[in-house]
């Protein structure tokens, strides 16, 4: 007689243990519909252990084991099964970073970079940060993959089967890929961005605009210029109406947020607010930018400049050297990079090198922590 098939009842089943020298594959079971006494957890990999699901699934801990680390020892339609209703139950699999680290199986960890290789080695932010991740790793004798955008994407497939046992994401999160983030079989942690059960490292963007804007219209400007990324007229709307848009994946729509509000708080009029959208590939090309509004101001108006980065701003204050009306009464940059010191600009500092330590210790050392938080301060020079 061929050996029965093992089934998953909907709610849960008893098995009966394969006999000796049988394969998992080949055991018969018993179907009997129990209740699991447990609550799903949705959105991400979850509090729930490997023994949880098994005790809910009636089966085996070595059956879930062997479902997500050993396919070969199940047949497929019972492995399938599985991983199915454990889906279900809010469980995508073993912990990777605690599975990894438990096999001292991390060589090498992977940055998946927001731009292109030429910008992540140019640019100071990002030189710092990665300073930060690669000092970290030194100390470790790990290697280091950098995983840049090709063209205007980041190509997920390539940072999901690249030869990394960890990834440090340090791009914008959207909605399409975070199906992917949370069943993914490598440790991640995620930098400026925030998806439920997948840790973090996060500077508080918001904050930061906040403060940016509060020193600006300490000066009494007649108009305030906003050098920043592209946001989404959604984000936009929600906080121009005075809302308090929930926390983003995105740096510019948190930075938009957090200047609209300070603005919102002083009483400053929205409709003097000029906003103009930097490709954050150039931009160096800010102060052009600013240039093409200048018809739009009045010529003897009280002008202030905040911008999403350092320099953004530095390019605006190049052109306002030469623009032929009177100087801005405030630049406030962000991130504070060594150039912004030496042009006396005030910016907003955040320590990007410390970002990429604290990336690399939430990966390797902090299994379960949830979120490293790094603060910013508000460097007021002449500017």
């Amino acid at each position: 007689m061929p050996p029965s098939r093992r089934v998953l009842h909907p709610t849960s089943v008893t098995a009966v243990t394969a006999p000796p020298g049988q394969s998992d594959a080949h055991a018969g079971t018993v179907v009997q519909p129990v209740s699991t006494g447990l609550t799903t957890v949705r959105g991400g990999r979850n509090r729930l252990t490997l023994l949880d699901v098994a005790q809910a699934l009636g089966v085996t801990r070595t059956t879930v084991s062997n479902a997500f680390n050993r396919p070969e020892k199940l047949s497929v339609a019972l492995r399938e099964e599985i991983l199915a209703r454990s889906q279900q139950l809010g469980y995508y699999g073993p912990d990777p970073t605690a599975r990894a680290l438990r096999r001292r199986e991390i060589a090498a960890v992977g940055v998946v970079f927001h731009h292109d290789l030429s910008f992540a080695l140019t640019d100071p932010t990002a030189q710092a940060f990665l300073g930060g991740v690669a000092a970290e790793l030194d100390r470790r004798q790990l290697a280091l993959h950098v995983i840049p955008k090709m063209g205007r994407r980041v190509i997920w497939a390539a940072a999901f089967q690249s030869t990394a046992d960890g990834l440090i994401v340090h791009a914008e999160i959207g909605p399409s890929v975070v199906r992917e983030l949370q069943t993914m079989s490598k440790p991640t942690v995620l930098v400026d961005a925030q998806v439920e059960g997948v840790p973090s490292v996060l500077t508080d963007d918001r904050q930061g605009a906040e403060m940016a804007m509060r020193h600006a219209l300490q000066s009494r400007p007649d108009r305030v210029v906003i050098l920043g990324f592209e946001v989404s007229a959604r984000r936009r709307s929600q906080a121009t109406a005075g809302s308090d848009p929930p926390r983003s994946g995105y740096v510019g729509d948190e930075r938009m947020v957090g200047y609209l509000r300070a603005a919102e708080a002083a009483g400053f009029p929205a409709d003097r607010l000029h906003w103009v959208e930097v490709d954050d590939h150039f931009p160096d090309a800010a102060g052009d930018r600013l240039l093409a509004l200048l018809p739009r101001l009045p010529i003897d108006a009280r002008v202030a400049v905040v911008a999403m980065t350092d320099r953004m701003a530095l390019s605006a204050l190049e052109v306002t050297a030469r623009w032929g009306r009177p100087s801005p009464v405030a630049v406030v940059g962000f991130d504070d990079i060594p150039a912004a010191a030496v042009a006396g600009l005030t910016s907003v500092r955040q320590d990007s090198r410390t970002k990429g330590e604290r990336a690399v210790r939430l990966l390797l050392d902090d299994a379960g922590a949830t979120s490293a938080p790094v603060p910013t301060e508000l460097i007021v020079r002449k500017t």
